[in-house]
């Protein structure tokens, strides 16, 4: 038994390395340019979609409000036209209904579900769902504590607000969407469950100490990253306890740090939308500005931009003059191109 363990773990080992091999294959053949323009995901309604796709080589689409005949004629025209295999994703929180609401019925609200097995099952539907759409992520659970019962923005969003019950409900409904092959997202990092601003509108203030974060706000995500989570959002929020310069988390190098090294993050850190107000007032409204200084911040994945080309030009400009690293570039990528491998996105 003992050695058919260890022949077990050096097969595993064998196939990790023939995969990053084949990553870092596919990296040497992109230009610099083609490898910012896999961190950015635009929406589905762009109208420069196609082109973002085929001339751009954009790293993935979102899926906003739609139709069911409008996601099936898209999704596989992009798919086949992308040079790079497509990053695909939704924010389906309570089933494709919550984006495609003419075509499909509504699962429970994260608030309805009354147990971890629950949480389960609506995960799978839901994974199922979008499994069917061609889809290969989806933007949730939220794993926000709603210790404020008037948050404007995350409410029945939210498992609750005991930390035990999000965190376990979280990882119930992320286990069903991966046992149909479908990733999950932890959102909205540090934690928008304490707060009193709609981050769609404006920024909101979490104004508790390390300690209250630690036990309450952040111990649903740690639990999601022992778990391995595909994804962590982060969200537009301003934590004094974690960064005294108040700048929205979503552009703050120390909240990134603190997911990246303090505990331990190895996956990919996507943005919240980047045109909420929560980070945009921050910039006058100037998305490429914001979407630079996120990505100088941590983020590997911007999402959800409108200046997606302006984008990806201000931060090629960047590595090319030296401003921004390389070999910072290729580590984003490279975590972007293993969660595709990962999720049979490349196969």
């Amino acid at each position: 038994m003992k050695k058919v363990s260890v022949l077990l773990v050096w097969a595993l080992l064998l196939l990790s390395s023939c995969s990053e091999v084949g990553i870092r294959t596919m990296m040497r053949e992109m230009s610099t340019r083609d490898k910012v323009a896999q961190l950015l995901v635009a929406h589905h309604y762009d109208p420069e979609i196609d082109s973002l796709v085929t001339r751009d080589h954009i790293g993935g689409v979102i899926v906003m409000v739609s139709t069911l005949e409008e996601v099936n004629s898209l999704i596989p025209r992009l798919k086949a036209d992308s040079k790079y295999p497509l990053f695909t994703c939704i924010d389906a929180e309570w089933g494709a209904q919550m984006r495609l609401r003419d075509d499909y019925d509504r699962l429970p609200y994260a608030s309805e579900i009354e147990s971890a097995g629950q949480a389960y099952e609506v995960g799978r539907q839901i994974g199922a769902e979008l499994k069917e759409l061609g889809l290969a992520v989806n933007l949730a659970p939220v794993c926000d504590v709603n210790t404020n019962p008037d948050n404007p923005v995350i409410g029945f969003r939210a498992f609750g607000d005991n930390v035990q019950r999000v965190s376990d409900f979280a990882s119930a409904y992320a286990k069903g969407l991966h046992d149909e092959g479908i990733g999950a997202c932890a959102k909205h990092f540090p934690g928008h469950g304490d707060t009193s601003v709609d981050s769609h509108k404006g920024l909101p203030v979490v104004n508790h100490d390390r300690a209250r974060l630690d036990s309450v706000e952040l111990a649903p995500f740690k639990r999601m990253i022992k778990e391995d989570v595909d994804m962590v959002m982060m969200g537009h929020l301003s934590v004094p306890a974690l960064d005294p310069s108040g700048v929205p988390s979503s552009i703050s190098k120390p909240i990134y740090e603190l997911l990246r090294n303090e505990l331990g993050y190895k996956g990919v850190i996507v943005t919240d939308g980047l045109m909420m107000q929560g980070l945009l007032k921050h910039f006058d409204g100037d998305d490429v500005s914001a979407s630079v200084a996120a990505y100088k911040a941590g983020a590997d994945m911007l999402l959800g931009a409108c200046s997606v080309r302006k984008i990806i030009d201000a931060i090629t400009q960047r590595v090319e003059n030296g401003e921004f690293s390389s070999e910072e570039l290729d580590a984003k990528v490279f975590r972007v191109l293993k969660l595709k491998k990962k999720l049979h996105i490349i196969q």
